[in-house]
């Protein structure tokens, strides 16, 4: 898969990825309880769009020709790991000017979810190229 019905999916696994993967897990261990309402899978949805966008867009640039399942794990994990660090970036504040160690605590988070998703959408379409390859070799 490729081209732009392939970046629309890949927008639309990081959104679930984020929001239901990495929310979900905020919530398991953040908010056991349920005292908070549970907004982690939407506050995450957030991130995932952006990430997904430039994720896509890494890959538009990067890889342009091949198809998803012929790009290598680590290209995917990398891309990925730029993605996160781009959505941490975005959390330092634009008037501060400096970067506070709360600030790089978050690019660091963002950086390593993006190292994640990313691996997990190769992972996803290479699965998706083997089932497909086996279904036309059928």
């Amino acid at each position: 898969m490729s081209g732009i019905r392939g970046m629309v999916l890949m927008i639309v696994l990081w959104v679930i990825g984020w929001g239901l993967g990495f929310g979900g897990i905020m919530e398991a261990f953040v908010d056991p309880d349920g005292k908070i309402q549970d907004v982690w899978p939407t506050l995450l949805a957030i991130p995932g769009l952006i990430g997904g966008v430039i994720f896509s867009g890494l890959l538009a640039v990067g890889e342009r020709g091949n198809r998803f399942d012929e790009i290598s794990l680590f290209i995917f994990a990398l891309f990925g790991g730029v993605a996160g660090l781009v959505i941490g970036l975005l959390t330092i504040p634009a008037g501060v000017g400096d970067i506070s160690p709360g600030a790089t605590g978050m690019i660091g988070i963002g950086t390593a979810l993006g190292i994640v998703a990313g691996f997990g959408s190769g992972v996803f379409f290479h699965l998706l190229g083997r089932r497909q390859a086996s279904k036309s070799a059928a």
